[in-house]
């Protein structure tokens, strides 16, 4: 009997660690700094209003993580609130203000849940600390959901199974508690898929950049063959008066530029663009691409801009499959 439940755990184990994978991912965390880097995760176990979804990996882009709701601090905290939100002297507006930015974003939930519940005497005194919070960690909007950006641009909002992430990259190896983080892309390269994945990263991945401009992919084309290419994400290009970019090409806020659309061989700043072997012709790849190889040799990615800045943010998820 002791073997077979030996055997039944062995088995639970073994199990649990075959479904883990390991992913490409970009950490954005709430006070500006990025990490990239890889993640151990599992297929995403989503907890949805419609009821709990298991989300492949290989399915999904990005998660955006919402604010924490740590139900530790509700006393202490909901006991400031309530005087700061019923008082006008400065001193103790001032002092009891203090134990409530302690809690950092934390301290959003409660502060949104008063005013949402309760008819506060000084209803600008709570708004002024949320702004103060928010202007503290750059955030323009927020949620207390978390949500999962599928490939195909589809959003859920939901609640997600883990609360850390198992992070690793050239420098550190670490458990990162996802309440820091703001949002973490994802890419996960399916083998059976046929399917790879890349992260192209705008303060490196720039055409212009001398070192290591051009991303080798590692995937050996042969002409004739059929390169298929797709691309999401937004990056800021410093050198551009820090304008935010997608991978056709477009200015974020602005309207598309139309430019020679059919012309492989034509690009804005920005673009995502390919080649095949090292002195192959630039190609626009941009947000979808199908292009029918006319010679062979690895395929290789980047970002088009003749000047390169270090000080360039965000990057492309892309996406490429041979035929």
């Amino acid at each position: 009997m002791k073997k077979i439940i030996h055997l039944a755990v062995a088995l639970q184990v073994t199990t649990s660690l075959l479904a883990q994978k390991i992913a490409d991912v970009t950490l954005n965390f709430y006070d500006g700094s990025i990490l990239y880097g890889t993640a151990k995760l599992q297929d995403i176990k989503f907890k949805t209003s419609y009821g709990n979804l298991n989300i492949p990996l290989k399915d999904v882009a990005q998660i955006q993580f919402g604010l924490e709701k740590d139900e530790s601090i509700a006393n202490d905290i909901n006991k400031s609130i309530q005087i700061v939100a019923n008082a006008n002297d400065e001193n103790t507006i001032a002092s009891v203000k203090e134990n409530i930015l302690k809690h950092g974003l934390k301290a959003i939930y409660y502060l949104e849940n008063y005013l949402n519940k309760n008819t506060a005497t000084y209803p600008e005194n709570l708004q002024d600390i949320i702004n103060d919070i928010l202007s503290t960690n750059n955030i323009n909007d927020y949620s207390f959901e978390d949500a999962i950006i599928l490939n195909n641009g589809d959003k859920i909002s939901g609640t997600v199974d883990f609360k850390s992430i198992e992070f690793a990259n050239g420098f550190l190896k670490t458990n990162i508690p996802t309440n820091v983080i703001k949002s973490m892309d994802i890419s996960y390269y399916d083998n059976s898929s046929g399917i790879s994945q890349f992260i192209l990263k705008a303060n490196k991945h720039i055409m212009a950049n001398p070192n290591g401009g051009w991303l080798n992919t590692g995937i050996k084309v042969k002409k004739g063959q059929t390169v298929e290419i797709s691309a999401r994400g937004e990056i800021i290009l410093a050198s551009l008066d820090n304008k935010k970019y997608t991978p056709d090409g477009n200015i974020v806020g602005q309207e598309s530029v139309s430019g020679e659309i059919n012309d492989p061989t034509y690009f804005n700043y920005g673009t995502l663009i390919f080649k095949i072997g090292t002195n192959g012709k630039n190609l626009k790849a941009g947000t979808n691409a199908r292009y029918i190889a006319d010679e062979s040799g690895v395929l290789y990615l980047s970002i088009y801009e003749t000047v390169y800045s270090e000080k360039n943010t965000g990057n492309y998820q892309v996406k490429v499959s041979i035929k």
